[in-house]
């Protein structure tokens, strides 16, 4: 990153004790697992084959999970891409689904979770 930039949120890891599960919708009946890079309450960086072809502004279907809560129902937004996958932003998420990836990272944090 480059030292000019600034973020507008702290991205973090997540951590097997309090793991997040996100699935690429491919169709209506498939779902591809992306892993997680990290991620923020705007976003997230995942790493998938299944993102090789995505190229910025590209809008996906994402279903999360974060620990023990149900499944979150997402559009994102690819805002870049790399060899090895590719950041989204969160488009107008619920408030359900805004409340409880604001929960889920001040537990991280609380937790010593990094960036």
């Amino acid at each position: 990153m480059a030292s000019n930039e600034r973020r507008r949120h702290v991205r973090l890891k997540p951590t097997p004790e309090l793991p997040i599960h996100v699935a690429l919708a491919t169709d209506s009946l498939m779902r591809e697992a992306l892993d997680v890079i990290d991620l923020s309450v705007s976003g997230l960086a995942l790493s998938s084959a299944a993102l090789a072809s995505s190229k910025p502004g590209d809008r996906l279907l994402l279903h999360i999970t974060l620990g023990s809560t149900p499944v979150h129902v997402a559009e994102a937004t690819v805002r870049w891409t790399s060899a090895v996958g590719a950041g989204v932003e969160l488009v107008n998420p619920s408030a359900r689904t805004a409340q409880e990836l604001a929960r889920y990272i001040a537990e991280l944090l609380e937790r010593g979770g990094s960036a």
